[in-house]
């Protein structure tokens, strides 16, 4: 008797999860993963941010040292980057075309890189630049002759504040940047 007892009290008792506890499981799993999309995202745009301030020194640096000693870098408005590409002086995360006249020179964003002659300076023209990109690029941006950021009025102090910086970049996607 004893022992049919023990079987009663072991039938008895939950051998599983309830739906209660399944449910509230599965909210904690959620909970885990959206906190984990919601770093991964800001880690993204910062690495983004991070390459495309390196990419764009890059250039500035290649293409002022390509032209040092000459006083111009030719004819206003000639696109300089076959010449980059020639002298193999873009950086390697840019993907290169050399199918098209000029080449094309694409960032990582998928936007288009063209550095263009001023006469006695040049410019680098980024297009596609999301605003969470655009914002550092701007208020880190150093030793410019100027710097815009979509239909915004080209700044010309630096360094910039970031309210207008976040201001400018709210109006398009295209940056250009002014070297001599």
């Amino acid at each position: 008797m004893k022992q049919v007892n023990n079987r009663m009290k072991f039938a008895a008792k939950q051998t599983g999860v309830t739906l209660i506890e399944l449910i509230v499981g599965l909210v904690i799993i959620a909970l885990i993963v959206a906190g984990a999309l919601a770093l991964f995202g800001t880690a993204q745009s910062s690495q983004s941010s991070t390459q495309m301030v390196q990419d764009l020194t890059a250039m500035r640096s290649t293409t002022k040292s390509l032209y040092m000693g000459q006083g111009n870098y030719g004819t206003s408005g000639n696109n300089l980057n076959d010449i980059l590409v020639i002298a193999k002086r873009v950086p390697t995360t840019i993907k290169i075309d050399t199918s098209t006249t000029p080449d094309t020179l694409t960032h990582q964003m998928n936007g288009t890189v063209n550095v263009a002659s001023t006469g006695a300076g040049f410019t680098i023209t980024l297009t596609n630049i999301p605003a969470d990109v655009c914002v550092p690029l701007m208020t880190g941006a150093q030793n410019w002759t100027s710097v815009k950021a979509g239909t915004a009025t080209a700044i010309t102090t630096f360094p910039v504040a970031a309210a207008t910086a976040a201001t400018d970049c709210a109006t398009g996607t295209t940056m250009v940047f002014t070297g001599s």
